[in-house]
């Protein structure tokens, strides 16, 4: 039998309605057609998942996957991936984590889990030596994330396990709920958590006993020292290790670029009270850091005593600090630290929680909802008892909780009362804690088309207008100098936002971290490097524009995907704020001016017909993509 290196060759399948396992070997041609991680999970999601399959049906699939560096001494390698059609938008789902589970599964045997069915009674599964497990988790329904963790890793008896688990909000099938693994470690958005109730699985643990092989050694060590220095040499790398994602507050806030008050503006007065400087001064025990990272970003924090006493545990990061704090006008860091600590433990990504929390203060505070709604409670800006206890009555659904356990666009559709139009969301994912009005327009793209819908990171972080940087990109065709962060249509936008997104399908499917590709080329895992590290882990040989030409494929499946969906030009649109001048602050007055525009423009440029957003027949044949021509065909939806 021909040896695999980098991959571990295993897919594994579990049927958890028949209680049946079974191990398969990876095809080897998907190597070289869709890498690894997200690229296979496309593939998968395209010929197996049944169209229009409600997302919490027991027939629809959950994907579990890393890449072919995920696990290697490759830095920022320490990566899982998961698919699934979304609970919250309908359309393709899929999140990452960090923390060092994607290795250890892969340490397991496994490449892939592909997950479907729904057991009778919850389980967990338990991997080891390239083996696999389905054991009872009826005791461990109804724990907290923290509880069911260590509750699996005591029974396990191994030395080092790595569990991702579910928490109250997935059991309870909170359309955003979350999957944690090694305890606060959250891949976070389009409600993978809740796929996972679901199907009455509790926790997936792995812990090791098998290998990854490297086809040459000496060369893929020599190359990983080498990316390690340049990356650790990198100023950017650096300030991100010393104060994490949380040390975009006062920057941001400084450019009127903080979202506040359910976006309603980009400035917060008391930003500082919840800034990297207050949470390193008063709350934070360390940082932390994933399987393979030399950046650092986690950070370790508590508060010790008070009301809001939180023990140690990881975060929080910008984006909780934002949808817990400015988003709903507090700034007690405090409130901020517990209500991260909650969001995990419960399972919930902080992302929707806050921005679903934050809506509904508003639709309160202009008499849209009232305490008819709410049940007697009032919904207050600047109020952290009120924000906490909403975290607890979405996790358990209580009360009011239980309609803004659906998410802020499904909840203002049974509202309605005018409500819709307070909601920012693209596809029915609320916006992540960066404007693109002011920020950067290729976020008004990446939001408007990215698959998932509004997202700052899948594909990619796409500022690097507002950072000035490359990533080494200009080498597969980014056109440089990219313009100014502000300008929109006529200046090669689409073209380099091709580039860009084509950049974070390769990062999703080797198994990188994103924050190791958004400095200049010297700095970064830049596509030359990767093709370099790739070839020596595995042995097949392929440069950058080959691997960027598997990107493409990849990324054209998931459009695929969505088309046969139900999606239509009109999904990838803004929400309405995002259109709508930013009301005060250093941005004042900046909006998206031409949205239309940009999203026709990248559509060009990805070879996607410019007045219906299908996929052109020309892009499907010479990217191999037969079998979904002919599936989008079979619907109409190819031009």
């Amino acid at each position: 039998m021909e040896e695999w290196y980098g991959y571990t060759g295993n897919i594994l399948r579990v049927d958890l309605e028949r209680g049946k396992i079974v191990v398969e070997e990876l095809n080897r041609t998907w190597s070289k057609l869709y890498i690894g991680g997200l690229g296979f999970a496309s593939k998968v999601m395209w010929d197996e998942e049944l169209p229009k399959l409600h997302p919490l049906s027991k027939e629809s699939l959950l994907i579990a996957t890393a890449g072919p560096m995920t696990g290697t001494l490759a830095p920022g390698s320490g990566n899982i991936f998961w698919a699934f059609k979304s609970p919250q938008t309908g359309f393709w789902g899929e999140t990452r984590s960090g923390g060092k589970f994607g290795a250890f599964m892969k340490y397991s045997g496994f490449d892939m889990i592909i997950i479907r069915g729904r057991s009778e009674r919850p389980v967990y599964l338990y991997l080891e030596g390239c083996k696999a497990e389905i054991r009872d988790a009826t005791h461990l329904w109804g724990m907290t994330v923290h509880e069911a963790t260590n509750a699996i890793k005591e029974e396990a008896g191994a030395k080092e396990v790595s569990v991702a688990a579910i928490g109250p909000a997935g059991e309870n099938l909170v359309r955003y709920a979350s999957i944690i693994n090694d305890y606060d470690r959250a891949a976070g958005r389009s409600g993978g958590g809740a796929v996972m109730g679901s199907k009455h699985l509790k926790a997936i643990a792995a812990s090791g006993g098998c290998g990854i092989k490297v086809y040459d050694p000496e060369r893929f060590l020599s190359l990983c020292y080498e990316a390690q220095r340049a990356i650790t040499s990198d100023s950017g790398n650096k300030a991100m290790g010393m104060h994490g994602t949380i040390g975009g507050v006062m920057s941001l806030n400084a450019m009127g670029g903080l979202p506040t008050q359910n976006f309603r503006t980009g400035y917060f007065e008391n930003a500082y009270r919840v800034s990297s400087d207050t949470l390193e001064r008063n709350y934070m025990i360390k940082r932390r850091a994933c399987h393979s990272c030399v950046i650092g970003c986690s950070r370790y924090s508590y508060v010790s005593s008070g009301k809001y006493a939180t023990p140690p545990n990881e975060g929080p990061e910008y984006e909780t600090v934002d949808m817990a704090g400015p988003m709903v006008l507090n700034d007690n860091m405090e409130a901020i630290i517990r209500f991260n600590y909650l969001a995990n433990n419960y399972g919930m990504d902080t992302i929707t929680l806050g921005h679903t929390i934050s809506w509904a203060i508003e639709a309160y505070k202009l008499g849209m909802i009232n305490e008819n709604d709410t049940g007697g409670l009032k919904l207050s800006w600047n109020d952290a008892d009120m924000l906490l206890t909403l975290v607890d009555m979405i996790a358990y659904r209580r009360g009011f909780g239980d309609l803004l356990a659906e998410g802020s666009y499904a909840a203002s559709k049974k509202i309605g009362r005018g409500t819709e139009e307070l909601v920012n969301h693209v596809k029915g994912l609320e916006l992540p804690a960066h404007d693109p009005r002011v920020e950067s327009k290729f976020l008004a793209i990446q939001y408007a088309i990215g698959p998932r819908g509004a997202c700052h990171e899948h594909p990619i972080y796409p500022s690097y207008d507002l950072m000035g940087v490359d990533a080494g990109m200009r080498e597969v065709g980014l056109p440089w100098p990219l313009p100014d962060r502000l300008e929109e249509v006529g200046v090669n936008r689409g073209k380099a936002y091709r580039i860009i997104a084509l950049f974070g399908e390769v990062i999703n499917s080797m198994g990188y971290c994103n924050f190791y590709a958004a400095t200049v080329a010297k700095g970064s895992l830049n596509p030359s490097r990767i093709a370099r590290l790739y070839s020596s882990l595995t042995g097949i040989e392929m440069n950058a524009r080959e691997i960027f030409e598997v990107a493409e494929r990849t990324w054209n499946i998931k459009r695929a995907f969505n088309l046969r969906e139900g999606l239509e030009k009109a999904h990838d649109s803004l929400p309405k704020r995002m259109v709508t001048p930013v009301l005060s602050g250093p941005s004042k007055g900046l909006k998206v001016e031409r949205p239309n525009e940009l999203v026709e423009e990248t559509y060009e440029a990805f070879g996607w017909d410019k007045e219906t957003g299908y996929i052109k027949e020309s892009t499907l044949q010479r990217l191999s993509l037969r079998e979904v021509l002919e599936g989008l065909k079979r619907i109409g939806k190819v031009v």
